[in-house]
């Protein structure tokens, strides 16, 4: 694998691991504030449930209120109070006979009514006209619905009759609710011989509004799922936005020069391009000079004569060598004092070398190494 592939692979590694940190990080946070609000939130609903059982239930039996029940009052004198005392056992004749039945506390104390003489009443009503659990469960999801409480519910309706036999039915659907610990209790009649018990369990996906974060979450977890299948893309996306500029300017620019230097002798014939002894660049191709940020366009005389100068020993030419590459020997001397002009004027301001004349020979020299001499051209 080259470096290039090894850096991909490496911060592909580095986005998993942040952004797993980052997507659990999340994740944790919601589940944690959910599962407290969750709990803080069960003993408000199981009130509203209680309350809204208990007036299902006083409901369904008002519906009774109307119900023609023959009552006969006794001659014996009978002392009442405000509050209805606890008696058990009772004792009462029917079509059976005369039988004594006994009455746990519990039951009374959680009476739905506890006058004696209405439970008495009770008793001959849901004889004859007995709760529907299926009604009951309905209604008293129903009431549930109006406090905004979304909860399953199920009734559980037992019946004790007369020859203390028990008989039990269940609302519909509610099999798994019924699984649970019960809300509460109540019994009617005058023997509590009716009980009625409420389940009622609650899906948090129903309760709670957690769709909009549950989305969120989603959403998360998937954009980066799709950022590590295309990272590579991505990743190139971003840096051809981010750093294009500088790969231009900079790697770019330091490339060519390295070349340059490094294969000019062996190459400037392919490339056309020439490095002058102070680091100004030839583009013989172009006719360009250029050192640094600096550029001068050449006349094609003085690119063919200063190419002439680079591939000479020294870099220095005779009047004649010049006449010959330039105009074939046929040249004149004001042709070559001219493009002689041109090559000195084209150095000046953008590279430090000079043409001087010495010995018979032009030559291409850095100032330093210049004496005095009397210039001829």
């Amino acid at each position: 694998m080259n470096k290039k592939g090894r850096t991909a692979e490496s911060g592909r590694l580095i986005c998993l691991w942040i952004g797993t940190f980052i997507c659990t990080m999340v994740t944790g946070v919601y589940v944690y504030i959910f599962y407290t609000s969750y709990k803080e939130q069960i003993p408000e609903w199981n009130a509203l449930a209680k309350e809204t059982f208990v007036e299902a239930l006083n409901l369904e039996v008002q519906k009774r209120g109307d119900i023609v029940v023959p009552f006969v009052a006794g001659d014996s004198p009978e002392v009442k109070t405000l509050e209805t005392p606890f008696k058990s056992p009772v004792t009462l004749a029917s079509k059976y006979g005369t039988h004594r039945y006994e009455i746990p506390r519990v039951k009374f104390d959680n009476s739905l009514i506890k006058d004696t003489e209405r439970r008495m009443l009770l008793s001959y009503v849901l004889e004859k006209h007995p709760l529907d659990a299926d009604a009951l469960n309905l209604f008293w999801d129903s009431l549930l619905v109006e406090k905004s409480v979304a909860a399953n519910t199920g009734i559980r309706l037992s019946t004790t009759d007369l020859l203390k036999k028990t008989s039990t039915v269940y609302s519909s659907d509610s099999i798994k609710v019924l699984q649970g610990d019960s809300l509460l209790s109540r019994y009617i009649g005058f023997r509590c011989e009716v009980g009625v018990t409420g389940f009622v369990s609650y899906d948090w996906w129903r309760v709670l509004k957690v769709w909009p974060p549950i989305t969120i979450l989603l959403l998360l977890w998937f954009c980066f799922f799709l950022l590590l299948l295309y990272y590579k893309q991505v990743s190139s996306f971003l840096r051809q936005r981010l750093v294009k500029k500088e790969i231009v300017v900079c790697i770019q620019e330091k490339k060519i020069i390295v070349e340059r230097k490094m294969h000019l002798e062996e190459e400037a014939g392919q490339t056309g391009l020439y490095e002058l002894a102070d680091g100004t660049i030839l583009d013989s191709e172009k006719g360009i000079l250029t050192n640094g940020e600096k550029t001068r366009q050449l006349r094609p005389q003085v690119i063919v004569l200063l190419k002439l100068f680079l591939r000479t020993e020294n870099y220095r030419l005779t009047a004649e060598e010049i006449d010959k590459e330039l105009w074939q020997g046929k040249g004149k001397p004001n042709q070559l004092y001219g493009v002689i002009h041109h090559l000195r004027e084209s150095l000046k301001g953008i590279s430090s070398l000079v043409v001087e004349y010495r010995d018979e020979h032009y030559c291409l020299k850095m100032p330093h190494s210049i004496e005095k001499n009397t210039e001829k051209g």
